[in-house]
């Protein structure tokens, strides 16, 4: 069998079924690195690429992959595609920002800006082993992938990035939501297109479809009953960094989002004591986002380019 081959590496796999199966990633599959999916069928279909560059050539070494889907475009699900590229593998992305997602540094400049574009490709991209890559087509929302026996319908749930989808397969009841990925950490939305509003919708869209089973990038697999009270868990996330960011503020004192970041209320970081540009950036990114939320909601003002806690 291919998969006790892929097992004979060394290579973690756990099997949903027959078919469906989780490449555990590297360092647990924690950034940056993700699982990625196999889908062994009359098509072998690979979803993500951001196991390990090692194990995505086990893989093609031992499994005819003939076509690859990526679910979005950050690095750490995405950084082997250049591997597809060389061994001819037909590869299919999200149609919003397809421009960039295999473009170094069109990449960079949408995922944090001009001003630090240098210092991320520099220091984050090779811990990924990212290089540029090309593909062969898109998708959009409600595209169906057959691999004879499975469809999986594409679901664009934009809010972690505006290019995020995940696959729903019917007949299995089974949902890949990939960075929909319940964690206790709760949701990221660290780049600048990141949307608080959209991903709470993506999160409700979810919920609604029939799954029995959820699948997600950087965790095992539940049920529905222990996914649904995971997703509770993981949306309150952001209610609960609402308060906290707001408990910061202190009344009729300014304050602008990198003065809260200091603080690290989400990441718990000491950047004082060891800056990380990259980390500082992301959680600046989000503070900033929800203390627009709170202005949205009436519970602070904004004054110029500052944010006022209200009476």
């Amino acid at each position: 069998m291919p998969i006790e081959k892929l097992r004979s590496h060394g290579i973690k796999i756990t099997d949903i079924d027959e078919q469906v199966h989780i490449i555990h990633g590297l360092n647990r599959s924690r950034s940056p690195f993700s699982n990625s999916f196999l889908i062994t069928d009359e098509i072998n279909l690979l979803l993500d690429v951001g196991c390990g560059i090692s194990i995505i050539e086990t893989i093609l070494e031992n499994i005819n992959i003939d076509l690859a889907v990526l679910s979005h475009s950050h690095p750490d699900h995405t950084s082997s595609s250049w591997v597809l590229n060389q061994a001819g593998i037909f590869l299919i992305v999200p149609c919003e920002n397809a421009d960039s997602i295999g473009n170094t540094d069109k990449l960079a400049n949408r995922m944090v800006e001009s001003e630090l574009s240098e210092t991320w490709k520099k220091e984050y991209l090779p811990a990924t082993g990212y290089r540029d890559f090309t593909f062969a087509g898109t998708f959009s929302d409600g595209h169906e992938f057959s691999t004879g026996k499975l469809k999986l319908k594409a679901i664009s749930t934009p809010g972690h990035t505006n290019d995020h989808y995940c696959l729903w397969e019917p007949e299995k009841k089974l949902i890949f939501g990939f960075d929909v990925d319940l964690s206790p950490f709760g949701p990221w939305y660290g780049n600048p297109e990141s949307d608080i509003g959209l991903f709470i919708k993506s999160i409700a869209k979810i919920k609604a479809l029939p799954f029995e089973t959820y699948i997600s990038s950087h965790a095992r697999p539940v049920n529905r009953a222990h996914a649904l009270r995971r997703l509770e868990i993981y949306e309150s996330v952001i209610d609960f960094r609402d308060c906290l960011i707001l408990d910061l503020m202190q009344l009729e004192r300014p304050v602008r989002p990198a003065d809260i970041t200091w603080i690290s209320p989400i990441y718990g970081c000491d950047y004082k004591t060891k800056m990380d540009e990259i980390l500082f950036y992301g959680e600046t990114n989000m503070i900033s986002k929800h203390l627009l939320r709170l202005a949205d909601m009436g519970r602070i003002t904004i004054v110029n380019d500052t944010f006022m806690k209200k009476d």
